[in-house]
């Protein structure tokens, strides 16, 4: 059967101009200990006691470092879980435009068994030691909703990107309370993406991209197996409600049922990620920003060519970017032009698939804009 039991709520509140983010009762979640001080704890009463304040790292790196391990529902120290959530898609007016369920059961990242269900698709996705299985055709709105798993079960960055960048750390006030920020720095292309914890424990409250164009809010914090996890998340666009979603259950999974994850007959091997040459992603360059020249590197007299290595992900946009060479005066604004830049998505046997390419970004100093692709 799976094991469950009631144990503790993990509150804050903090208001934005968007909406509040306010805690309420929360459901059932596994009993291992958390990793570090819960904020409430559970006294003899029944009633929530204080806890004591958590001491977090003063080091940027270190406290993302923290904050990947006890935020989500993955890792090393993660046994067998089962979870289900219901999700709302919304216009720029805040109708619902569909809704659905995502489910997933999972025992490691080779064995799982995710399910996206709406009024006008069903998907279904296993893990295998063979790679992932599909059962149904992505659309756009599975594309869309791919980010409430994201941000339910893995919203932070891996330990191996973390090691590769730099952050920089800012307390921000927020209604109700202050946030502890850290903004990715460098050259790459999330830098400039937020994630803003609670300001005494390692809790994952916003995940914002580089200018903010998108937000994830998580709200109504609770402790599942030592880690932490949002049972309320809404995603804005451009600063508007697109995305909700929210946590039904949440369970772990003792003892494992092998039927969960036996995959359907239909289900075809999904194509994860293909080579493609700088010539044919340009044929399906939809929309591109130009490089500004800096101002620096114009009045010193320097030109040359930036070659970035790129993946463009399943919906044409930009999902990883880094430079293998080029004029360091120039590097910044390459990257700054290129990750706004979106493709037609690129399809394998009817499948979008994400695409592995370079990106040549010329500047020329007899190019007025500054660059050229």
């Amino acid at each position: 059967m799976r094991k469950t039991t009631f144990v503790r709520t993990l509150c804050y509140l903090f208001c934005f101009p968007a909406l509040c983010l306010v805690c309420v009762q929360t459901f059932a979640q596994d009993a291992t200990p958390a990793p570090v001080p819960a904020p409430v704890s559970v006294a003899a009463s029944g009633k929530a006691a204080p806890a004591a304040a958590a001491v977090l790292p003063s080091d940027p790196k270190a406290l993302m470092m923290l904050a990947v391990k006890t935020n989500g529902l993955t890792g090393p120290d993660v046994h067998p879980w089962h979870l289900k959530a219901t999700y709302q898609l919304l216009d720029e007016k805040g109708s619902i435009t569909d809704h659905g369920t995502y489910e997933e059961f999972y025992v490691s990242p080779t064995k799982f068994k995710r399910t996206y269900a709406s009024t006008a698709f069903t998907l279904t996705e296993y893990g295998t030691e063979k790679g992932v299985l599909r059962s149904g055709a992505r659309n756009a709105q599975s594309i869309q909703i791919a980010a409430i798993h994201r941000e339910f079960v893995n919203p932070m960055p891996s330990e191996q990107e973390i090691e590769h960048e730099s952050f920089e750390l800012q307390q921000r006030e927020a209604s109700g309370g202050n946030l502890t920020c850290l903004t990715v720095t460098g050259a790459r292309v999330d830098s400039g993406r937020t994630y803003c914890l609670a300001a005494d424990k390692p809790i994952l409250r916003i995940a914002a991209s580089a200018g903010g164009w998108t937000q994830a809010l998580h709200n109504r914090i609770v402790s599942f197996q030592g880690h932490f996890i949002a049972q309320d998340l809404r995603i804005l666009r451009s600063g508007k409600l697109a995305i909700t979603a929210q946590i039904d259950v949440v369970e772990s999974l003792n003892p494992v049922d092998e039927i969960d994850f036996t995959p359907s007959p239909d289900a075809m091997l999904v194509p994860q990620r293909i080579d493609a040459s700088a010539g044919v992603t340009q044929g399906h360059l939809l929309s591109k920003t130009s490089p500004s020249y800096p101002p620096a590197a114009r009045s010193a007299g320097v030109s040359g060519t930036v070659v970035l290595q790129a993946v463009i992900g399943l919906d044409g946009h930009i999902e990883e970017l880094r430079v293998i060479s080029g004029p360091l005066i120039l590097q910044q604004a390459a990257i700054d032009a290129v990750r706004a830049w979106v493709y037609k998505p690129f399809l394998v046997n009817s499948e979008p698939v994400e695409i592995n390419t370079t990106i040549n970004v010329v500047f020329a100093l007899g190019i007025p804009m500054g660059g050229r692709y």
